[in-house]
Parts: C-alpha cells; sequence; structure tokens
C-alpha cells in the first residue's frame, strides 16, 4: 500500500480588513501599482503583477507572476488564477507595464486579457481590470472595451 502525501491549505490575514486600500477605479490601480512596482525597472523590464480583492474591493495582496525582457514576458493563465485561488480572492486586477513608454495595448495584451477573463469567469474569479502602466501614464483594458 502506498501512502500519498495529504495537501492543506491555510489563509490568515495579517491585518483587519477594514485597513486595507480599496481599489474601485482604473486610476486608484494605477496608483496603487506605482506604489508596489519598483520604478527602477519600469523602463528596463516587462514584469507582470496581479493584486488580489475581495468582495468589497479591498486588497488582499500581490504578486509579481513574472519578468521577462525588455519587449515581453510570459504569463500562464494557470498561475494567475493558482494565486488569486489561494490568496481567496473574488477578482482581480492584472497589470504589465511597457518599457518602451508605448500606451496602446498590443494584440498579445489582447488576446491573454480574453484568456483571463474567460479562465475567470470559469472559475468565478472575475478580472477587474488589465492595466499597461509607463513611466508616464497608464492604460485600462477596460476603458478600451475589452473586458
Amino acid at each position: 500500500m502506498h501512502t500519498i502525501a495529504e495537501v492543506s491549505l491555510a489563509y490568515k490575514a495579517s491585518q483587519p480588513v477594514e485597513t486595507l486600500p480599496t481599489i474601485t477605479s482604473p486610476a486608484e490601480a494605477a496608483e496603487y501599482l506605482r506604489s508596489i512596482w519598483d520604478l527602477n525597472t519600469l523602463q528596463l523590464r516587462e514584469e507582470f503583477i496581479v493584486i488580489l480583492l475581495n468582495n468589497a474591493k479591498k486588497v488582499l495582496g500581490w504578486s509579481r507572476i513574472s519578468t521577462g525582457g525588455s519587449t515581453a514576458t510570459i504569463v500562464e493563465p494557470s498561475a494567475v488564477f493558482q494565486l488569486a485561488l489561494l490568496g481567496k480572492a473574488d477578482s482581480i486586477i492584472c497589470a504589465h507595464n511597457h518599457p518602451s513608454g508605448n500606451l496602446k495595448n498590443s494584440q498579445a495584451d489582447t488576446l491573454l486579457t480574453r484568456r483571463l477573463k474567460d479562465a475567470g469567469k470559469l472559475l468565478g474569479v472575475a478580472l477587474d481590470d488589465h492595466i499597461i502602466l509607463t513611466q508616464g501614464g497608464y492604460l485600462s483594458l477596460r476603458e478600451e472595451g475589452l473586458i
């Protein structure tokens, strides 16, 4: 007879939920992202960050999912939603930067956003927005009508 390892999960908030920041708009998302992003790398390499939100849009946490080169980074939806599910998120905001400073979304950005939106629907974790951040501004794919 084989012994199979038990898998268990635990979640414990590090501070009271009422003290957590709230994100209800793309502008608030961009402001929060600038507060957590290493601004020394914003123009250096592309990175992808996920913010976890509860149903009151309070920030439960965030994680850098991937780091790439100057023009791209690889994002696996499974990694995004593994984080979201383990972190008890009701919704997420995804973000990546364009080191070039270009605020236009690429076809790859659009396709990834659709994949994340569809995967989130299936798993019950809404994609609230996908923000592209640059040194001089931001673009909300929700405001662009892609979510």
